[in-house]
């Protein structure tokens, strides 16, 4: 992450500056992330690996998406000032394009690196917690599976909300922050990460390894009326195995994406909306949570997400001072 930083912060900003205003931080982050998404799903996909992107779908997903929190900012905030449209279109626009190329990206992850993490992580949470951390919670939350499955399977639509909220902002030191945190969460973690750790999730972990190691998984979620997380995983692995990807594709659970983003959220709220960060540090517990009890993930999947997306928090600071070349300022609070 060095070198990213060495790399960004040797670009020439003069016009970078003019064109972009205030916003330049985070948008030259966003545009250069986007390029090195667009050189990765270039190699994978001359290899036959990854599938081409659903780039029109994600792209009206995104300004529906800014559409939506727009129309929210103005009922709740209706003599805020506009937004800088000059930043906020061609930021939807990457965004849009971003999440395309991180679908085929991430559906190419067993071609590159066959899943190998399940076996010895599976092994060593029930070492560790004497059973399955699923199973456990289980024990103790079942009756809080349907509720978990509503509100896991409403991830992508809320930090969307809060993502296009942001963007719409006034520009800031603390906006520029969270924006560069967030583009390098998705590609670092969810990318980069994913493909060296590449693992399933105790979900798929049988359909993967064959065998029964989570046969009472699936079984428990349907007792439990957990119908999101069943439909949703049936259609990933159909996806996978039919080497036919739609817009529910890929398969990746080392580090998790969903707890990793949903710190995020709650490091926004603690930033620059104090009085919804309770709200905010609950929601990221619920998804931890969630993503154990139903499946999706193991326990140290969250960990790791949370915990890289401190250091990239961190981290996103330094860029945003170094491309950015002002004074560092105290974060308003502005929501």
């Amino acid at each position: 992450m060095a070198e990213l930083a060495d790399a960004l912060g040797t670009i020439p900003l003069a016009p970078v500056r003019a064109r972009l205003g205030p916003d330049r931080a985070w948008l030259t982050v966003l545009a250069a992330v986007t390029a090195l998404e667009l050189a990765w799903w270039l190699v994978t996909w001359s290899l036959g690996y990854a599938p081409a992107p659903f780039l029109l779908s994600y792209l009206a997903a995104a300004f529906g998406a800014l559409a939506g929190a727009g129309l929210l900012r103005k009922l709740l905030r209706p003599r805020a000032p506009g937004p800088d449209w000059a930043s906020v279109l061609p930021a939807t626009a990457l965004v849009g394009a971003g999440a395309s190329l991180f679908l085929p990206l991430k559906y190419a992850i067993p071609r590159w690196i066959p899943f190998w993490l399940d076996p010895p992580l599976a092994r060593a949470e029930r070492a560790l917690f004497g059973a399955d951390p699923w199973l456990m919670l289980d024990r103790v939350s079942g009756w809080a599976a349907v509720p978990l499955d509503v509100l896991y399977g409403l991830w992508l639509p809320t930090q969307a909300l809060v993502l296009f909220t942001l963007i719409l902002q006034p520009a800031s030191p603390a906006k520029s922050r969270a924006l560069i945190a967030y583009v390098l969460a998705w590609f670092v973690l969810g990318v980069v990460a994913a493909t060296l750790f590449a693992s399933a999730g105790p979900i798929f972990y049988d359909r993967l390894f064959g065998g029964e190691t989570f046969a009472a998984l699936p079984e428990t979620l349907r007792q439990r009326g957990a119908w999101i997380a069943l439909a949703e995983s049936d259609r990933m692995w159909g996806s996978l195995a039919s080497a036919h990807p739609s817009l529910v594709a890929g398969i990746s659970a080392v580090p998790s994406i969903h707890v990793a983003v949903s710190v995020w959220i709650f490091l926004v709220a603690r930033t620059m909306a104090p009085r919804a960060a309770p709200l905010a540090l609950a929601y990221a517990a619920f998804i931890w949570l969630g993503s154990v009890q139903l499946g999706w993930h193991y326990a140290s999947d969250g960990l790791a997400g949370a915990l890289g997306l401190l250091a990239l928090w961190a981290l996103s600071a330094k860029l945003e001072d170094r491309l950015a070349a002002r004074p560092t300022e105290p974060p308003p609070t502005c929501w």
